[in-house]
């Protein structure tokens, strides 16, 4: 069975990335520039307003959710490194 390996560094990094994405997420701020009137008269502006406004809410739900696993990845690297330097230091090393 194959062997993954993540230092506490990788594991901080992936919460600078995902910190990074939930921030792109945010400054989405506008999918598309056409405007609902353009559709002319239907149902078609209606379901448009629809689609962007799921999206809008999904794009801002995620970005908190990466937001939360970024602190959480942050604080795990940060515990890990720190454990990995105590268990090194109580061992003799530096």
């Amino acid at each position: 069975m194959p062997e993954i390996e993540v230092s506490a560094e990788d594991v901080v990094r992936l919460g600078d990335s995902l910190a990074e994405v939930s921030t792109f997420l945010r400054a989405l701020d506008h999918v598309t520039t056409v405007e609902p009137w353009a559709f002319g008269p239907g149902s078609t502006a209606d379901a448009l307003q629809d689609v962007l406004g799921n999206w809008q809410r999904y794009r801002i739900l995620l970005s908190r959710r990466l937001d939360e696993l970024a602190g959480a990845a942050q604080a795990a690297g940060t515990a890990y490194l720190q454990v990995e330097t105590e268990v090194a230091a109580s061992l003799g090393g530096r």
